[in-house]
């Protein structure tokens, strides 16, 4: 934790300096601690953690393409479908931030 304003902008210019770092193993961390949910286990990821095993496995997708996975897990399903962490609730969005021209 940074201790003070040098710190703290010396911490945000290694992580904007090394995005593509940092955004890889923060994915990799992800891919890890979700490795056995039924979501990955479907495409053939089998634990591997590496960005370009996840992109060339899985699929662009939409909502409607995890709707019903959403949907067992609002109707009480435990198990660990797309997430590890049970998930403990849901929150609405419009879906975009954007603001709308006049």
């Amino acid at each position: 934790m940074p201790k003070s304003g040098c710190e703290a902008l010396d911490l945000l210019e290694n992580l904007s300096c090394n995005a593509d770092l940092v955004q890889n193993e923060t994915l990799s961390a992800i891919l890890r601690r979700n490795a056995k949910t039924e979501y990955l286990a479907r495409y053939g990821l089998q634990g591997r953690s590496d960005p370009q095993s996840f992109k060339s496995l899985l699929p662009m997708i939409t909502y409607e393409d995890l709707q019903p996975h959403i949907q067992r897990i609002a109707n009480g399903d435990s198990s660990p479908i797309l997430s590890a962490c049970p998930v403990s609730e849901f929150l609405t969005s419009s879906g975009t931030s954007a603001v709308s021209a006049s």
